[in-house]
Order: C-alpha cells, then sequence, then structure tokens
C-alpha cells in the first residue's frame, strides 16, 4: 500500500502537479470495542453474552454512557442453579419471572463511571440493580487483590472498552433477599440439616430483643457470627439453653455481632474487633481466621460473607465467649 502511494506521488511529480504529502497515507486507528463486543470475543463470558441477550440489555451495555462492568466467566454461571447455569439454558428461558431475576442479578453487576482496579476504594457501591437491595462491597485485603461482597474475586481488571471498563470475575454475584433474622429463621427451619435453631431460641428469649431486633431491621448495617448448634451444644454440655440466665445470654450474644458495618472475610486482619459486648480477637489460620474471646476455644469461620439485605453473617463452630 505504502510504495503504490510512492508510485501515485511520483507520477503526480512528474505531472508538474503538487506533490503529495507524507500525512497523505495514514494508518486507520482500530476502533475500541463495547463492553458487549469485548464480552463476545472472549469465549470464557459466553455465557454472560446469553444472559445479556435473553435479559435484553444488549443496548444498555453498548451506548455511550461510561460503566463499570464485573464479568462473571462461564464457570462462575456454572455454579448457579438451572436455567442460570449455562448459556445454552439461559437461551431457552421463556418465563417472564426467570428473565427479570436474571435481568436484575446482570444489573447488580453493573456501576456508574469508568472505574479501574485501583481506584476502586473498600466501600460500597452502588450497582444499576433494584433498589434498596442494590449494593455491591468492595474489599481490598492487605495480601493483595479486589473482592466484592467477600467471596468473588477479581481475577483480570482492567479491560478498557469504548463505553467503560470491565473486570472479570470467578462468582455470579446475587442481590441479597433476606435479613439476617431470615437467614437464620429459614436454615433453622429447614426441613433437612437444619441449623441455628439453639441459635434462633436464643434470640427469641426477651431478654435478646435488642439483638434481634439488630439482625432484623432493613435499614441495618450489622456483622454477625453465627454459632452452629454443635457450637451451642459443645457449650452447654448437657444443659439446656433455657438454664442459662438473661445477662448471661445477652453478654454471650453481644458478643457476637459487630455493630459498625459490615466486616467480610476479606477485610478481617489479626487483631483485636469491637463488638456489641466487648473486644474478639482475630487470628489468622490457615487461609482464613478464627474469633476468640475472653476465654474458651477459638472459633474457626466455617461459612463465610453470607450477604444479608443488612449485614453480612460468618458461620463459626465455637461459641464466643464474654469471660
Amino acid at each position: 500500500m505504502v510504495s503504490r502511494a510512492l508510485t501515485v506521488c511520483a507520477l503526480v511529480a512528474g505531472l508538474g502537479l503538487t506533490a503529495c504529502n507524507d500525512d497523505d497515507e495514514s494508518v486507520a486507528q482500530p476502533t475500541q470495542q463495547n463492553i458487549v463486543q469485548l464480552a463476545q470475543g472472549n469465549a470464557n463470558l459466553s455465557t454472560l453474552v446469553a444472559a445479556v441477550q435473553k435479559a435484553d440489555l444488549v443496548t444498555t451495555l453498548s451506548g455511550t454512557t461510561q460503566l463499570t462492568v464485573f464479568a462473571p466467566t462461564n464457570d462462575a454461571f456454572s455454579q448457579l442453579p438451572a436455567p442460570f447455569n449455562n448459556a445454552q439454558n439461559i437461551t431457552a428461558i421463556t418465563n417472564t419471572a426467570d428473565i427479570a431475576t436474571l435481568r436484575n442479578i446482570l444489573l447488580y453487576h453493573v456501576t456508574a463511571g469508568d472505574v479501574k482496579a485501583a481506584d476502586l476504594r473498600a466501600q460500597a457501591y452502588t450497582t444499576q440493580a433494584a433498589a434498596p437491595n442494590n449494593n455491591i462491597y468492595v474489599s481490598k485485603p492487605a495480601a493483595g487483590g479486589v473482592f466484592i461482597n467477600g467471596n468473588t474475586r477479581v481475577t483480570t481488571a482492567d479491560v478498557d472498552a469504548s463505553n467503560g471498563v470491565v473486570h472479570v470475575i470467578d462468582r455470579v454475584l446475587m442481590p441479597p433477599s433476606q435479613s439476617i433474622a431470615q437467614i437464620v429463621t429459614a436454615r433453622a427451619s429447614a426441613s433437612t440439616n437444619p441449623e441455628f435453631t439453639l441459635l434462633l431460641q436464643a434470640l427469641q428469649r426477651p431478654a435478646a430483643a435488642p439483638i434481634l431486633t439488630a439482625a432484623a431491621s432493613q435499614t441495618g448495617n450489622v456483622t454477625v457470627f453465627a454459632p452452629t448448634d454443635a457450637a451451642f451444644r459443645a457449650l452447654l454440655g448437657n444443659a439446656q439453653l433455657s438454664s442459662v440466665s438473661d445477662a448471661d445470654l445477652t453478654a454471650i450474644l453481644s458478643r457476637h455481632v459487630i455493630g459498625t458495618g459490615r466486616v467480610f472475610s476479606t477485610d478481617l486482619a489479626p487483631g483485636t474487633v469491637a463488638t456489641l459486648g466487648g473486644n474478639v480477637t482475630i487470628a489468622a489460620a490457615g487461609t482464613g481466621f478464627t474469633v476468640r474471646g475472653a476465654s474458651g476455644t477459638a472459633a474457626n469461620i466455617t461459612a463465610a460473607n453470607i450477604l444479608a439485605t443488612n449485614g453480612v453473617v460468618h458461620v463459626i463452630d465455637q461459641v464466643i465467649r464474654p469471660n
């Protein structure tokens, strides 16, 4: 192409006409792809593309408005139940309620503006999902990386698009639908493998009303370390929960609640953390953490970052003792 242009210029000069300018032979710059086009070009995001098409969000994610999208991989979608677990099943959805659910899940991955990973702060970000439960929570642990809602990791950051930026993630983000109290109640009343039955009994005692109120408030923002039934049995021995005095029960339960916000496992670090009933000690244990009160065995966090509408729950295997 360049040699042809030089030949033409030589011919023009030979005819006594004005010579060609070097700038006439410019190299066309490739047009930057938008968010949807980027996803379409990545085989690991084919399920996301199918979901965006089914939820009628192609236009939204292809426009000129600057957006930040957290993009789940195919493996991330495969962790969900059908029909949301792969591209084929998503494409086959006809139920309007399922489509509406899918659309809200996808919008829960979209925030306003072009926010690079380095500019993300350890704070809440409002997404385009339906309010009021449309915040996602970013953690940036000292060990490095970016995490969303505690369990979801950004695996590839800062994929630039013409209308924003894409961060690839390893889980699908799910908007919370239950308060902490509702999570405890639902698990305690499960038909198979019920859990938290003793915790629920404890919370239902009149003396524990303030703590239950905090766990049930839709406007709250708390962190709860939730002991399993086995943890309570280890504390009680052969005694019944009813034998624990109101004062002791309140002291125990208060030591399990951080009242100052959502503290995800990715926000924890060795040291002390203030609860409603005094400090607890956080210690590293392998890839996780333990929580210990004034005495007794340190509790392992066995299931972390259960997101609620009013906070977050960490399941623990020992009751935290106040004294």
